[in-house]
């Protein structure tokens, strides 16, 4: 009885110090993750496992395939434990909803710990959201902003008050316009004058335009 016990015991200890070793080498291999949960799918009840650091480690979305060697009749053999995986990230979720071409701001997302292991969206980066960013299309409250749901705010967008600038030799010419479109530096968009004439125009920059 107390030699069974033993036994238990010692098995026990065995399976938590290679759960351990299993945790810190998952940390290492992918990073960048809040939290890792896994869990064993073909577990071969053996105790006597040993992480093969020698061979590749393989991902694929919530599968991983980790290369061991087991300890079974009195040699060690090379095998794959397939792990389950919970990937946990911290990422942007809608606060509430966002119409198309509105800014996003901080108050327009939380930051939350989130299952992605599955996600197949590109999730943008936290750092991102120090660029201005807007929405490319409706984001509904509770979404994960993806990079495929945002774009950069253009430097000038249609609608924008704008100075059109027209230049023939020396002699340079202004007057008022407004965008009809966005536009990126050095774009070529169309601008309405004051005069209700619809141009062409080269961004200089967020408020000017320089007609071609």
């Amino acid at each position: 009885m107390i030699l069974l016990l033993v036994i238990l015991i010692f098995v026990s200890a065995s399976a938590q110090n290679f759960n351990s070793e299993v945790e810190k080498y998952l940390n290492q291999k992918l990073n960048g993750y809040d939290k890792i949960e896994f869990s064993i799918i073909n577990d071969l009840k053996h105790n006597n496992y040993a992480i093969d650091f020698s061979r590749e480690f393989k991902i694929n979305g919530n599968i991983a395939y980790l290369p061991v060697r087991v300890f079974d009749r009195n040699k060690w053999n090379n095998s794959i434990l397939t792990f389950q995986l919970n990937l946990y990230k911290l990422v942007p979720v809608a606060s509430r909803e966002i119409k198309r071409k509105e800014k996003i701001d901080e108050k327009s997302f939380i930051v939350q710990s989130v299952n992605v292991s599955s996600f197949k969206s590109r999730i943008i980066d936290l750092s991102e959201f120090q660029k201005s960013l807007r929405a490319k299309t409706l984001i509904r409250q509770g979404e994960i902003i993806t990079r495929e749901l945002v774009e950069e705010v253009p430097a000038i967008e249609s609608g924008s008050k704008v100075i059109a600038e027209c230049i023939k030799g020396s002699v340079v010419i202004s007057t008022e316009a407004i965008a009809r479109e966005d536009g990126e530096m050095n774009e070529i968009i169309d601008v309405l004058t004051s005069s209700n004439e619809l141009l062409k125009a080269k961004v200089i920059n967020s408020q000017k335009v320089l007609i071609e």
